[in-house]
């Protein structure tokens, strides 16, 4: 058996002392008694993850475990050698940080360009596009960070409350408003949660409350066991029915 993980630092391991063989994605293969190839990145983001996972695909693994992170990153790939870079809002990149071309563009996408609303909605277009692809194949999601799903999942009635502070609000009226609730209905509606360990329930972020974590703020040992051992009890529960 093998399995195809993929997702950012959380999935990765960072700060663990020997990630390969201590991160969730390596203990839930242990307990499964498989193979795994864990292609996420420290600063990972979800472009990325959909694009290597569509790449992985002709692999034909056995299970793919895909860990969605925060909606605010985005993935370029460099003219001059089409290397990979994440972006992130603290513009944080070993390799590219201290480059002016990187902190640059990075202010300039983050200050004029960056939605908070059509990044919610491109990330739900994003799950939509992976599970279409995966809906032959053995797979499992999970959600890394929160992405403030709850308020955008909120009510009708309480809906503009809820997202008054993630929109353009004066400059929509509440019929506009609406049509970008009903957008985001339609597409929730076509996300299959069944795939997803406990959709709108659980994110991995939740474990920093319960274990212990390193400076940079990631879940260290004890926090990697414990994720493994709940998705192992959950693929084996869904296994039975």
């Amino acid at each position: 058996m093998k399995i195809y993980a993929n997702g950012c630092s959380f999935t990765y391991g960072d700060e663990l002392v020997d990630p390969v063989a201590t991160s969730w994605p390596a203990v839930l293969a242990s307990k499964l008694g498989a193979d795994i190839v864990n292609d996420a990145v420290s600063g990972g983001t979800n472009y990325r993850t959909v694009y290597r996972t569509i790449k992985n695909l002709k692999l034909d693994y056995d299970l793919y475990v895909i860990a969605w992170t925060t909606n605010t990153r985005f993935t370029c790939y460099k003219s001059d050698n089409n290397f990979e870079i994440n972006f992130n809002p603290q513009l944080k990149n070993s390799l590219y940080e201290n480059q002016s071309f990187y902190q640059d563009w990075g202010k300039t996408f983050y200050k004029h360009w960056y939605n908070e609303l059509y990044s919610f909605k491109l990330w739900l277009q994003q799950i939509l596009q992976l599970q279409a692809l995966l809906q032959n194949k053995n797979y499992l999601m999970l959600n890394t960070m929160p992405n403030n799903l709850s308020r955008w999942l909120a009510p009708k009635e309480s809906f503009i409350a809820c997202v008054k502070d993630l929109i353009n609000f004066d400059l929509m009226t509440d019929e506009q408003i609406f049509d970008e609730y009903n957008e985001i209905q339609y597409y929730t509606s076509l996300i299959n949660t069944n795939k997803f360990y406990c959709w709108n329930r659980f994110c991995i972020l939740d474990l920093t409350k319960e274990f212990e974590c390193g400076p940079g703020g990631h879940i260290l040992e004890a926090g990697h066991q414990n994720l493994a051992e709940i998705l192992y009890n959950h693929l084996c529960s869904k296994s039975k029915t």
